[in-house]
């Protein structure tokens, strides 16, 4: 059993609550990811009592009940050790967001120096992605539709921001792309993508899932996809490690208690800040 500590709030949740996910049988308690301590577990598991963890994913919040809850049952091999000593907000931030874009860039397969495009970089992914990079020796341009943010991005470290009108203005043909707003600019994307480059689509932010009458011949390099539904925990481990040694913090727009759910949830629909929003659980 997991003792949740806190969890990050996600976009998916919200489609979830509005039932737009099918799969997903009501009564649910919803929530894709979680980090907290082990509170009981079985002789044998790997685990011990008291031991910092964190789970994301797998059928969480949508097979078997999710993280919005001070309690939950948790299959051991859903539990991760988490090595970092952090507040449980800071904690908070890293499951889902840095594991996407951790396994995002490792299919992108680039070298030290690569010069990498996040389309979509004021999203919790895109500013993983951009902090991860960093740390991974990339060259990275980002990119907002919001003029306002832009200097937010390059405090973060990114080489070069664009912005977003639909079409981006450079001339840079880049080495990687993280495609984050999805199939509504993945035409843009590509067309400034190298012959020899990779991109990759990992998120729908623009809200279209599908793009009509694409060819595979638009594609210029290599073109993949990357989807965090099951964990590698391979992977995930290797981002654990990158967060660690280099210190790595995803900025916190907002914070809130359990018991104020649903005003985080209108915040997530309300806010415009950068950051990722996080629920503390009201243990006494």
């Amino acid at each position: 059993m997991l003792k949740i500590m806190a969890f990050g709030l996600n976009y998916a949740e919200l489609l979830t609550r509005n039932g737009e996910s099918p799969d997903v049988r009501f009564p649910r308690v919803i929530g894709i990811e979680a980090v907290g301590t082990v509170y009981d577990t079985k002789a044998g598991s790997g685990f011990r009592v008291g031991q910092t963890v964190m789970t994301l994913m797998g059928g969480l919040g949508r097979e078997f009940d999710g993280s919005y809850e001070e309690y939950a049952l948790i299959p051991n091999h859903q539990l991760y050790p988490l090595p970092i000593k952090d507040s449980w907000t800071q904690l908070a931030t890293i499951p889902e967001s840095f594991y996407t874009a951790y396994g995002s860039l490792n299919r992108l397969r680039l070298s030290t120096g690569a010069h990498l495009l996040i389309r979509g970089g004021t999203s919790n992914a895109g500013i993983a992605a951009l902090l991860l990079a960093k740390a991974m020796g990339y060259t990275v341009s980002t990119t907002s539709r919001d003029s306002g943010k832009l200097q937010t991005l390059q405090d973060l470290g990114a080489d070069e921001t664009l912005l977003d009108q639909g079409s981006l203005d450079t001339t840079i043909s880049f080495d990687g792309i993280l495609e984050l707003v999805g199939t509504t600019t993945l035409r843009d994307s590509l067309q400034q993508l190298a012959t020899t480059g990779t991109a990759v689509v990992t998120g729908g932010l623009g809200g279209a899932w599908s793009l009509p009458d694409f060819s595979p011949f638009e594609v210029p390099g290599y073109l993949t996809n990357f989807q965090s539904t099951n964990v590698d925990a391979q992977l995930l481990s290797q981002a654990i490690a990158l967060i660690k040694n280099h210190h790595l913090q995803l900025p916190i727009a907002q914070t809130f208690e359990l018991a104020n759910i649903a005003q985080a949830h209108q915040a997530m629909i309300n806010s415009h800040k950068i950051g990722k929003i996080v629920v503390i659980a009201n243990h006494e």
